[in-house]
Parts: structure tokens; C-alpha cells; sequence
């Protein structure tokens, strides 16, 4: 099912296109935005202006002819705190609806959570029950607990980027009078809320919205040369969201605009924002928080659907793999067998290698995945799959993990192995890139095992000897060919193991399973 989302937000309206699947799976097919900053005039004047009236009106309009033309099911207009408070939101919404051709959901803060919960929990893993959920917003902050998967408690407060900064900023940059009455209001207004919530203190803490997003494009532009092309999942110290809130705050617009990562169209309001994120994360007693980049937009689709969320967070990443391999990949027998032996080496070297679980699901997935860019070139198939992998919007996966997946399928081929010229391997720590030498050399054998017939080779068992990895292999048909590419490709494993690897072909039935 094709859908629209026109998010008629405080500080922005912007369009969502989506393909939608039940099991909770969204392809966007179009995005647009344009900053209107409705909310800044609600603050001021507690109207929209007339003028602005008219821009948001050419802006849906504009809006609803993009969606035509791919030819959208359904559209669904919602809007949020700006429409809420502004009092002519009745003829705001008539002049909107009029050029929609659609009535606008104009979302209670209970129901604006609502959806917001229902994106992040189809977009992020989260390590803990119950959790609290942060949408800040251009109108207004949200917060919210989500215990077995459902809202038990959530507020609504006037504390939006675009709010804050109109009504209590008055010079930029930010004096430390104005950033000191700035997180006593944020102070003020949650700490009794906190109390009302019940949240224990060790709540996981998730953050969406579009300021939430902002700043997370900042952190990531000073945690990595090249940011990842995806920020899902992206866990952010507040000490450094701290950090960041007083540097944005001791800048004029000038200075903050040439900042790398920068939202040009939100650096009036980012420091303001990124107080009010920082304080309202420390008052609730976060050491961090996971930025889920779905949020209200997503939720809306999937609750209208009827998607239903993710069970756990292996469904959650299964999900999201097998997707991405069902429209980009070749037959699955191939994919099959490389992943069984994958999983099967990493088993039979775990003593050397001593690395997770967590590794070897990644080691999973990326076998999964290792040939899906073959549509596109075969000749340079995993250049192209390592892409899509980077690129395909790979749900409860953090940008670490996403890098080691992508890494493994650019190096699976080819002579080399992972180098620090390719962007996501330079952007892992030490351990990380140890880990994904070890797995992109298992993925290379695995793939040179499971080059042809899947009868080739049936089953495999290493032996650790003195500087030595002996691996034995057997198979009912040509395992003298697997074998031979296996060899050609053992050169990674070799040297991030440190050990010289030699294969050995054994009868059909000489192997049998080891006791779990």
C-alpha cells in the first residue's frame, strides 16, 4: 500500500511517501520538507500569520501534486502543536484542507506519541523494558513510558526548539542568563512530571524529531570523517549532547552554519533545542540516549495499516535483512549455503577468534546479503552490494553494525582485505575493525565453498593445531572446486588469525555434527 504522510509540523511541513508492508516494513518513494516555522509565530502572537497562512498553503499544494504524480492509495494530513495552540486554527485548517482535498488529523499530544512510539519501535532496538521515549519537536517536547509495549504514561510540554527559542532567546548568541533560565523551565516543568511517570532510573531513553535528528548529525560529523548515511540507532552521550548544547549556544548563526553536520535550516534553533534535549534527558537520570529516525511520520503509516510491531530484535533485524535481500537479491539457495558454512566456521573457530554472538549474527546477515548487488554489475558485485547495504535503511541495526555488514560484502572479494580507505571500515574502532577482519575472512571462504551445486560441500570442521587452522571438508559431488577457491580466498583469515590455513578433503558422512 502506497502512502502519504503530510506532517504539518511546528517548524516544518514535510511529505512522506512510503510503500508499506504489514509486517511493519516502509520503502520511502519520495521525501520533501520546507521550514515554515509556524510555531515562532504561534509563541509571538499565538496566531499564524496571514502570510504564512499563504506559504504553507503553496506548500501543501506542491506537496499534493508530488504525491500524485507516484500515485499514492492514501493521504493522510496530520498536524501538531502548532495547530493545537494557534488561535485560528479553524481557518488554518480549512484553507489547508481545501487544497489537500483531505480533512487533517489534528494529533493530540497523546495521539502524536502514540504514533511516535509506534515508529521508533519498528525502527530501533531497545535494550530494556519499560523504556522512555523523547520527541522533541519544533511546538513541543513529548515524553513518554512504554512498558510491554504500550504507553503508560505521557505528557505534553510547551518546550519545542522553535517555542523555546521564540519566547525566551533574545540575543544570539545564547548569554549564559538566558541558557540558565532556559534549562530551569525544562527543570521545572519535568521534574514534577518525572515523579508523576513513575520512571525508574535506568529507563533506556530513545530520542526522535527532527531536532533530536539535528543533533545527532552533528555528534556523528564529529565521531566520524564521512557520518554514515543512516544515524538509526546512533546512541548519544548526554555529557556530549551537553557539550554540544553549550558550543551551539556560544555561537552566532554565522558560526553555527559553517559548523560540519550542520541543518541549515535548523541552526536558529538548535541550540535552543539541544538545551532543552540535554536537560530533559539529564532530569529524567539518562547517561544516554538511541536516535531513532523513525518517528511520527512512520508511526502514522503503520498504525494505519494495522502493521504489527516487531516481537523482538532479532525479528526486528531478520525482518530488515530479508527485505532488503528480497528485492535486491538473487535466487536464495546460494545465499543459503554460503551463510550455512559461514556460521558453520565461525562455530568451529570460535575458540581462536573468541568473538560474540552478536558477530555472528552479524556474519548471518551479511552472508545473507553478500550478493545482492549482482543485479546491478556482476563483474563488481560486492562494490554494489556493500552500497546497498549502507544505503538500504536497515532497521535495529547502529551505524557500527551497519558499517561491518557493509564492510564484509566489499571485502569478500577481490585480493585485499578491509582497508582504511573504504569509508564505513575507517569509521570503526579498534576492536570493531579486528572483528570484521576475522568475519569478512570467514565470509571469503565461506563464499569459495559455496561457489556451484549445493552437494559440493555437505558439512565442515576445523582442528587447531600450532599455527595451523586444518579445515576439513566433505561433499557428495565436486568439493575439489569449492576447495580450490577456498584456498585462493583463505588469505584474510590467515592473517587475522595468524595462522596458516590448510583444507582437507574428507570422505562423504566422515563429519558428523558436534553436541551443542
Amino acid at each position: 500500500m502506497r502512502v502519504a504522510v503530510f506532517d504539518l509540523g511546528s517548524t516544518s511541513f514535510q511529505l512522506l511517501v512510503a510503500d508499506a508492508e504489514r509486517d511493519g516494513g516502509l520503502t520511502p518513494v519520495l521525501r520533501d520538507r520546507v521550514v515554515l516555522n509556524l510555531g515562532a509565530d504561534v509563541a509571538a502572537t499565538g496566531r499564524v500569520r496571514p502570510e504564512a497562512v499563504e506559504r504553507a498553503t503553496q506548500v501543501v499544494r506542491r506537496f499534493q501534486n508530488l504525491a500524485a504524480r507516484v500515485d499514492v492509495d492514501e493521504t493522510i494530513p496530520v498536524a501538531t502543536a502548532a495547530f493545537r495552540e494557534a488561535a485560528n486554527r479553524p481557518e488554518l485548517a480549512s484553507v489547508l484542507e481545501d487544497a489537500i482535498g483531505t480533512p487533517i488529523r489534528i494529533l493530540s499530544g497523546d495521539l502524536e506519541v502514540g504514533a511516535t512510539v509506534a515508529g521508533i519501535r519498528s525502527s530501533v532496538v531497545i535494550d530494556g523494558d519499560p523504556w522512555l521515549a523523547f520527541d522533541l519537536g519544533g511546538g513541543s517536547l513529548e515524553v513518554a513510558l512504554v512498558e510491554h509495549g504500550a504507553v503508560r504514561w505521557t505528557e505534553t510540554f510547551p518546550l519545542g526548539a522553535a517555542w523555546v527559542t521564540a519566547t525566551m532567546v533574545e540575543s544570539d548568541p545564547i548569554p549564559r542568563t538566558e541558557r540558565r533560565t532556559i534549562k530551569q523551565a525544562v527543570r521545572d516543568q519535568l521534574e514534577p512530571a518525572r515523579e508523576r511517570s513513575g520512571a525508574p532510573e535506568d529507563a533506556p531513553c530513545i530520542a526522535a524529531g527532527g531536532t533530536a535528528g539535528a543533533l545527532a548529525r552533528l555528534l556523528a560529523a564529529e565521531r566520524w570523517p564521512a557520518p554514515p548515511a543512516s544515524l538509526n540507532q546512533f546512541t548519544v552521550g548526554v555529557e556530549a549532547l551537553s557539550d554540544l548544547a553549550r558550543e551551539l549556544a556560544g555561537l552566532d548563526q554565522t558560526d553555527r552554519l559553517a559548523l560540519p553536520g550542520i541543518d541549515e535550516r535548523r541552526a536558529e534553533i538548535l541550540p535552543a533545542g539541544a538545551l532543552v534535549l540535554a536537560t530533559a534527558l539529564a532530569v529524567f537520570g539518562a547517561e544516554a540516549t538511541v536516535h531513532s529516525e523513525w518517528g511520527l511520520r512512520e508511526g502514522v503509516i503503520l498504525e494505519e495499516i494495522g502493521a504489527s510491531p516487531p516481537a523482538s530484535a532479532v525479528e526486528l533485524r531478520a525482518a530488515a535483512v530479508d527485505r532488503l535481500a528480497r528485492r535486491w537479491g538473487p535466487e536464495a539457495e546460494h545465499q543459503g549455503w554460503v551463510r550455512r558454512h559461514a556460521l558453520d566456521l565461525f562455530d568451529e573457530t570460535r575458540v581462536l577468534h573468541e568473538l560474540s554472538d552478536r558477530d555472528r549474527e552479524l556474519l548471518s546477515y551479511a552472508a545473507t546479503l553478500h550478493d545482492i548487488g549482482v543485479r546491478i554489475s556482476p563483474d563488481k558485485s560486492h562494490r554494489h552490494g556493500a552500497y546497498l547495504v549502507e544505503h538500504g535503511g536497515l532497521r535495529g541495526f547502529s551505524p557500527q553494525e551497519v558499517a561491518t555488514m557493509a564492510s564484509m560484502i566489499r571485502f569478500h572479494r577481490g585480493a585485499g582485505w578491509p582497508k582504511p580507505s573504504y569509508g564505513p571500515y575507517a569509521g570503526l574502532d579498534a576492536r570493531e575493525r579486528e572483528a570484521c577482519k576475522i568475519l569478512t575472512g570467514i565470509l571469503r571462504i565461506a563464499h569459495g565453498l559455496g561457489r556451484a551445486d549445493e552437494s559440493d560441500v555437505v558439512r565442515i570442521r576445523a582442528e587447531h593445531r600450532e599455527g595451523e587452522l586444518l579445515i576439513l571438508v566433505s561433499g557428495s559431488a565436486n568439493p575439489r572446486g569449492a576447495v580450490a577457491e577456498a584456498e585462493e580466498r583463505a588469505g584474510v583469515l590467515e592473517r587475522a588469525l595468524d595462522r596458516t590455513i590448510r583444507f582437507e578433503i574428507v570422505p562423504e558422512g566422515t563429519l558428523v555434527t558436534r553436541p551443542a
